[in-house]
Order: C-alpha cells, then sequence, then structure tokens
C-alpha cells in the first residue's frame, strides 16, 4: 500500500492530466531519484561490449554509467564518479581497459569496481583510508534478449518480473532467433521537450495519419509504400493495444497470407521487400521452436515503450532537465542477418527515425509545443485531455495484459501517468505494484536469449 499520495496528476475516470509534471523542476528532480534512482533502465546491449575488458559510456536519467565487462567477462554497471571528489574516470565513448585511473588525483579503479591504487596512501593517509569502502557505486545488472538493463536499487524486483507479460510481445521483435541480435549506435541529439512526451508518443498511434502525412506521401511515391489512414486504423481488428507494468505495447495480428512479411517498417521498401519476405520465410521454423506458432507467425510489435524511457525498441529518452531530452537512438537487428538486410535496416531507421529522419522532425515539433504548453500559469490551469476510451478496456480480450477495446485508444497514455505516480508516491518497491506473469510462453526462447 502506498505509504502517501503526494501525486495525483492523472484522473483516470476523465482523462484529465496536470500539466506541471513537464515544467516543475522540483518535480523533475523527484523523478530523477524516485524514477531514475529505482526503475530497471536500459543502458547498453552486449554486442557493444563484446570483450574482457571492453566499456561503454552510458547513462541512467542524469547519472553517467561505465558499462564494463571485467577480465572474467563478468558485466558490470558503475557510476561514472571517484569516489574521492567526484571527478569522472573515463571521459572516451567506449573502448577496451582493465583499469579507470581518475585524472584528477590518480586514484585507481580496477574493471570490476574496486580501489586498486590511491598515490601516497600511506604518507597522505597514514595507512588509514578505508580502501575496501570506496569502490565505485555499482547499478543491478541484468539482461534481456541481449539488452541490457540496470537498477540503481539492489531491492528492486527481478528484470523478468519486471518485464511480466510485456516480454511475450517483445520476443517477437527481440527474441526471434538463437543467433541474438546486434546493436549499432547510438546517434545523438537533443530535444527540446520532457522526456515524458516522447515516451508517451509510442503508442499513440492516432497522430500518425495526421502527423506523418507529408513523410508517408514522400514514402509513398518514392519507395511506393501505402499510407496508414485513419480508417485503416479505426476498422481493423487485427491491432491491439496493451498495457503491462508501465510498457506500453501496440501490435499487429497477420494473416496467414502475410506469416512471412517483414517484421520491421523502416528500411523495408518496394526493391527489397523480397528479401525480407525471403529471410522471414526461411527461418519461420525455427521461430516456431522458439517462440510457439502464435507468436512466431501471427504476432507482430509495431510501436511501444518500456519504462520509464525506452522508445520504440532499444532507443532512449535521457532526461536533461524538465523541457531538454538527449535521445539516442541504437538500431537493433539479428546478428544473422544477411548484409543486405543490414544495409536496409540501419540506412532505413536513420533516415525515419534517426536525428534528421522525416518521421523523427515530424515528432519533435509536436512533442515541443505540449511540453511548452505548462510554461504559462495561464495554460497550466487546463489540464490535458486524456479521455479516449475511457472504460473501453477488452477483458475478455485472449491477450496478456490491459488490452484495449480499440487500437486507436489513450488508455496507455492514462496508465504511462497513473505508473509514473505509483513510482513518486512510493517510499521504496514495495510500494509499486507488478502485475503477476499470466502468459505463456511457448517455445524455447527465455530472458537472456
Amino acid at each position: 500500500m502506498v505509504a502517501t499520495k503526494k501525486y495525483s496528476i492523472i484522473d483516470t475516470e476523465t482523462g484529465a492530466l496536470d500539466r506541471r509534471i513537464f515544467v516543475d523542476e522540483d518535480i523533475y528532480q523527484e523523478e530523477l531519484e524516485k524514477i531514475f534512482g529505482r526503475a530497471w533502465q536500459m543502458i547498453g546491449h552486449v554486442s557493444l561490449v563484446p570483450n574482457p575488458n571492453d566499456f561503454f559510456h552510458t547513462y541512467m536519467g542524469e547519472d553517467p554509467v561505465i558499462l564494463t565487462r571485467d577480465n572474467t567477462g563478468q558485466l558490470h554497471a558503475f557510476l561514472n564518479m571517484c569516489r574521492h571528489r567526484g571527478n569522472r574516470i573515463v571521459r572516451a565513448d567506449e573502448g577496451n581497459a582493465k583499469n579507470f585511473m581518475c585524472t584528477y588525483h590518480g586514484w585507481t579503479f580496477s574493471n570490476d569496481g574496486r580501489l586498486e591504487h590511491v598515490p601516497g596512501v600511506s604518507e597522505a593517509y597514514y595507512d588509514d583510508l578505508p580502501v575496501d569502502e570506496l569502490s565505485l557505486v555499482e547499478a543491478k545488472v541484468d539482461t534481456y534478449a541481449g539488452i541490457v538493463f540496470a537498477t540503481w536499487d539492489h531491492e528492486a524486483p527481478s528484470l523478468e518480473a519486471y518485464l511480466g507479460d510485456a516480454r511475450w510481445y517483445l520476443d517477437t521483435a527481440f527474441n526471434r532467433r538463437a543467433s541474438g541480435t546486434i546493436a549499432v549506435g547510438p546517434m545523438k541529439w537533443l530535444e527540446p521537450c520532457n522526456w515524458k512526451t516522447p515516451v508517451d508518443n509510442c503508442s499513440d498511434n492516432y497522430h500518425v495519419p495526421v502527423t506523418h502525412l507529408s513523410s508517408m506521401i514522400a514514402q509513398e511515391k518514392v519507395q511506393g509504400r501505402g499510407r496508414v489512414t485513419q480508417e485503416r486504423q479505426f476498422l481493423n481488428s487485427n491491432f491491439n493495444h496493451m498495457f503491462v507494468n508501465g510498457h506500453a505495447l501496440t501490435t499487429q495480428e497477420l494473416d496467414d497470407d502475410n506469416e512471412d512479411s517483414p517484421r520491421y517498417f523502416h528500411g523495408v521498401t518496394q526493391d527489397n521487400v523480397h528479401q525480407f519476405r525471403d529471410w522471414q520465410r526461411e527461418a519461420l521454423e525455427h521461430v516456431e521452436e522458439r517462440l510457439g506458432t502464435y507468436r512466431a507467425r501471427k504476432l507482430n510489435l509495431t510501436n511501444h515503450s518500456l519504462f520509464p524511457n525506452g522508445v520504440l525498441g532499444f532507443r532512449l529518452a535521457l532526461p536533461r532537465g524538465p523541457l531538454m531530452t538527449e535521445f539516442w537512438h541504437f538500431v537493433v537487428y539479428e546478428a544473422d542477418a544477411p548484409e543486405v538486410i543490414a544495409t536496409a535496416l540501419r540506412t532505413g531507421h536513420g533516415n525515419n527515425n534517426g536525428a534528421a529522419g522525416l518521421f523523427e522532425q515530424d515528432d519533435i515539433d509536436n512533442w515541443r509545443q505540449v511540453s511548452l504548453s505548462a510554461v504559462s500559469p495561464i495554460a497550466r490551469k487546463y489540464a490535458q485531455d486524456l479521455s479516449m476510451g475511457v472504460g473501453r478496456v477488452n477483458g475478455a480480450s485472449k491477450l496478456p495484459g490491459e488490452v484495449s477495446e480499440r487500437y486507436i485508444s489513450e488508455n496507455n497514455q492514462r496508465n504511462f501517468y497513473r505508473r509514473w505516480e505509483e513510482f513518486m508516491n512510493a517510499e521504496s518497491w514495495a510500494d509499486v505494484p507488478l502485475d503477476p506473469i499470466t502468459a505463456e510462453f511457448e517455445g524455447t526462447a527465455t530472458l537472456h536469449g
């Protein structure tokens, strides 16, 4: 039971959302502590640190983090902060090193976190420095299908429990093949918006036919791809919209003629779609062994987010103040993908959701204006309206999670802000509810691949 109810920012019966949470500095600082200091977050991928002593510099919220493998190959995530004065000990984005030396006074840490050397420890400290108590601050680490997650809270539930039934859907994109996946990136840029806005947007498919119309017209003319229309979204019962443990997901159920459809969107063109189909078709039996018939052949994961700041797969909305977000864009695809497929995916994702991508440019201005609407005390008097589909959750659905009655709904958005409330009002993980895992995970695929 939550000990306090400091925040009540979303009315789930009317969809009214308090805009203050996008601009208030005090709220933002509390988010860094209670959300980014507690939740499991994506921080990297095993392919970014493939060898012993490799490291990759990343972030959890605003905290700089060293993701590294020690000389035995074990993964660690350390706060990039010398225990002496707080200087950053790693300045490079990536590399290979057995030790990390602080350039201020030379304190040196091994890549398993231990403080190994302090200049003048006998002379300056009279051999009285508690070296064993001054290891690097370490986060709890686990992996899902090659993606590395971490949390500062060592009392947090397991990553498996945190993902819950969301993993049943995520497997269809990230856990299809025994070869595993690789990550390319990140491409980085700043967006003048609150970090929650792009996360909220991830399962908002209502905006696609309007916001991305010009991009889709360009794709239609150049690549021969059909547009996403409101009629298609409103009337097609093969699309679903669901929510699990803070994670918002949308899916498409494929008919028998499209089981070999590309499980990707960006990068697939009229010229290469046959290559994607051939590649999908050749692996279907293998994927069926890993995921079972339905997930392998019928289920296609589309727009989705992972709480708190995972956006459309392995892409991160990193907070940089109430009105600034640093976006990290990775492309993740199967490690055994033919080069022609891999090249198409790298190029296609960059051209559409990269820093200068068609779709990304469409979105950024919307997110900026939505965040800025909370700056004025006049505008803050009027709540956001997230009322679409209130009370329209289909309890009869056989799909796991809380499934909206229709694909076009703001149920995921309301639930995202409700999840935000749960974290912000909690004193510890004991106050944060987790849905039990109910999905039947057919096949041989596991949490770790």
